[in-house]
């Protein structure tokens, strides 16, 4: 299963925070995803300021759009969106102290986890607020790494949580399954952009948001020396992860950006190249066509002065009708051929059906495209020097077609 919200966004964040709210982005991978967020999402926000959801709980909140699709409400996201059946969800989210129940802050989370933990199922969404939080910080973050490696093994198909240890941070580094994530944090305005930036871990902003709510300088430099050069350096480690997946995402952006135009250009020059191709055969069939058609005039007009020679022949001298009647014959055999595409390889044919010329005979150059007259004959050779205007050429037999027999002597 998979569960992908491009875009996605709360509703009551859209409602209340529309003209300045960025997209709260929710894409998560097909292993169970573990969410973390700064820790300047801290209740003294929520104090502060009333108009802005809690963004301890966003995240959480956000994964919650299973609900609001199972009560039919629309899903404020982006196309392609995949959302996975769960057979139950269970969450907790908020304080279950009980002096009534003598339930401190810790036993109310570990009470509500511990029924959760046996309820849930391999096809179940678990959202957890604040996990290992209301005891010491090195119990509590070794009870939550527990625990949440506990429900990635069977205790649910994905588990989301939040939480301020930063040992659980580890958790990607230690099983693939698992993976980080933090709500952007604006460093000029000190304020959250509400935008979910993933494979980076939260890093901690409380004394930059504290110096903002205007307490003392000296606390503040005090703070910030306790704080320690080890953990500052780790949180400017973190600042450079957000800004590297910034820059990472815009170029991506760009890449796909690109990818796309190269497509569109790939497709292009296919489509020029098929009709390049299309164009050739269609020349080439044009050309073959217009070889035909003047092989045709020439075969038509061959016969006809064929034609007109045997029966002048005859006219002339009865003697001349053997060999009118052999000229004839050819062209008859002529008729009964296949054509072919070549126009001279057809005239060539006709010579060949035709005796050897003699001198004297008028005969037709394919070559020249007229008559010439023939003024010797080298039979061994298959060669015949003509006579054509004042120009004078040795051709083959198979290149000039007999027309006009001599006329025998007196």
């Amino acid at each position: 299963m998979e569960t992908l919200y491009a875009k996605a966004h709360h509703p009551l964040l859209l409602h209340r925070h529309h003209e300045n709210l960025h997209h709260a982005r929710k894409e998560v991978g097909n292993a169970t995803a573990e969410i973390r967020r700064r820790n300047m999402h801290g209740k003294n926000m929520a104090a502060e300021d009333e108009t802005k959801l809690h963004l301890e709980s966003m995240i959480l909140r956000v994964s919650q759009l299973e609900r609001i699709i199972n009560s039919c409400l629309y899903v404020l996201a982006s196309e392609p969106v995949k959302i996975p059946w769960f057979d139950a969800i269970f969450a907790d989210i908020g304080d279950e102290q009980s002096l009534s129940q003598s339930l401190s802050t810790f036993s109310g989370h570990l009470k509500q986890i511990g029924a959760i933990r046996s309820l849930s199922t391999s096809k179940s969404l678990v959202l957890l607020d604040e996990v290992g939080a209301g005891t010491n910080p090195l119990e509590g973050a070794a009870l939550g790494m527990s625990l949440l490696e506990s429900f990635a093994k069977s205790g649910s198909f994905l588990t989301i949580v939040t939480t301020h240890h930063g040992e659980l941070k580890t958790l990607k580094y230690r099983n693939s399954v698992f993976e980080n994530a933090c709500v952007e944090f604006d460093e000029e305005s000190l304020r959250p952009t509400f935008k979910i930036l993933w494979g980076i871990p939260g890093r901690s902003n409380a004394i930059n948001i504290a110096e903002r709510l205007g307490l003392p300088h000296t606390v503040i430099d005090g703070a910030r020396k306790l704080h320690g050069i080890a953990s500052a350096e780790i949180n400017g480690v973190i600042l450079d992860m957000e800004r590297f997946k910034q820059d990472f995402q815009q170029h991506l952006q760009q890449a796909q950006h690109f990818l796309m135009l190269s497509k569109k250009l790939h497709e292009n020059l296919f489509v020029a190249k098929q009709r390049i191709s299309d164009h050739v055969v269609l020349q080439r069939s044009r050309k073959t066509k217009a070889i035909l058609d003047n092989a045709a005039i020439a075969r038509s007009l061959l016969r006809s002065k064929m034609q007109q020679f045997r029966e002048r022949a005859i006219a002339e001298k009865p003697s001349g009708s053997g060999r009118a009647e052999s000229v004839e014959k050819s062209i008859e055999n002529l008729n009964q051929q296949p054509p072919t595409s070549d126009p001279t390889e057809r005239i060539r044919q006709i010579g060949k059906q035709t005796k050897v010329p003699e001198v004297g005979d008028v005969v037709y150059v394919s070559s020249l495209g007229k008559q010439a007259s023939v003024l010797k004959v080298e039979a061994s050779k298959g060669l015949v020097l003509l006579q054509a205007g004042n120009m004078k050429l040795k051709l083959k037999f198979g290149d000039i077609v007999t027309q006009h027999l001599r006329t025998s002597k007196q």
